[in-house]
């Protein structure tokens, strides 16, 4: 049985260096094969000359019409009809070739608030049913030049700092050394929960954005949550986009009913807080007969699931511990 194949959404800002993080995956020899849907195509990314030799082959599919085999293995296409169709003829396509992706990269808009993308890939479950693909993870690309005006200027670059599992502070050759700290001590305010990784055009090695750990598991797994201290991050008032991370701790087993019943009201019914993302690692009394206690919670806005989790080590703490990121929290 093979693992599903990770679908890991790229966002970003206007002009934080997606389209030349795109170009590097298309291009480098990195010895993935992965797939690229991007919204459209952009001059900036070269693909269109060899879109036209490609029709000439004569291809019958048409609801991928436009599809480009890069020379690295990988391969191009846009979204035709809704995302889930596109990803559907990716991987019926894919499966008649005989050839596997192993990722499966999706690039948004620039003003795009990724957790509409995120919600409907991962509530999907005939994706991974059907087609063997699960949301890994959101990526989001940081323009360390720009973030703080796009911070004070409007909330979409805040919105999708919340939702990141991963950041690219990039850019960096444009800021001071002293600046480029500061940022990430603002982006870890407001996002405690995600890896920051440092860039300049948008070079990363692919390991710390692929791959993050959702194919081993059903839905994307709050691993981050396991490593996360309460008291780990300082308050800060730097930026006052409004969002940043609350961690909440508890000992002992919980009550997973009770606990619903609070998240539910948590995030149907919170008129003054926003919650976007919230993870959670949680003890649960044994009380419907499950052997194992440990529980995950994972949400994206007002969906939210969960799930048995891995197995508890000998001795383990049994703390239960709720990261929540949003608004007015």
């Amino acid at each position: 049985d093979m693992p599903p194949t990770g679908i890991t959404v790229v966002t970003g800002f206007l002009g934080a260096g997606k389209t030349t993080l795109v170009n590097y995956v298309l291009n480098a020899d990195h010895g993935y094969r992965i797939a690229v849907i991007l919204n459209e195509f952009g001059a900036e990314l070269g693909v269109e000359k060899m879109l036209v030799q490609d029709k000439k082959g004569g291809d019958d599919d048409a609801a991928v019409e436009e599809w480009v085999e890069m020379n690295n293995g990988c391969v191009c296409c846009t979204v035709k009809g809704s995302l889930i169709q596109t990803i559907d003829s990716l991987m019926e396509r894919r499966a008649r070739s005989g050839k596997k992706f192993d990722f499966i990269l999706l690039e948004t808009t620039g003003l795009a608030d990724p957790g509409p993308v995120a919600q409907e890939l991962w509530v999907d479950d005939e994706l991974l049913e059907e087609d063997g693909a699960v949301l890994d993870a959101v990526v989001t690309l940081v323009d360390a030049s720009n973030i703080a005006k796009q911070l004070r200027e409007g909330k979409e670059a805040a919105l999708q700092i919340a939702h990141a599992d991963v950041i690219v502070l990039n850019k960096l050759d444009l800021v001071s050394e002293s600046d480029a700290d500061e940022i990430e001590r603002t982006l870890s305010t407001m996002n405690a929960e995600a890896k920051i990784v440092r860039s300049t055009r948008s070079v990363v090695a692919l390991e710390h954005v692929l791959n993050q750990g959702a194919a081993t598991g059903r839905g994307f797994w709050a691993k981050g949550v396991e490593r996360y201290m309460p008291g780990n991050v300082a308050a800060s008032a730097v930026h006052d986009a409004g969002i940043r991370t609350v961690c909440l701790a508890v000992e002992g087993r919980i009550d997973v009913r009770k606990f619903e019943t609070w998240l539910e009201g948590l995030l149907w019914e919170g008129t003054k807080l926003a919650v976007l993302r919230a993870k959670g690692v949680l003890f649960a009394h044994d009380d419907d007969g499950a052997t194992e206690a440990k529980k995950i919670l994972q949400a994206v806005r007002e969906v939210y699931e969960i799930t048995p989790g891995p197995p508890s080590e000998p001795g383990e703490r049994e703390l239960n511990k709720v990261v929540l990121i949003g608004r007015g929290l």
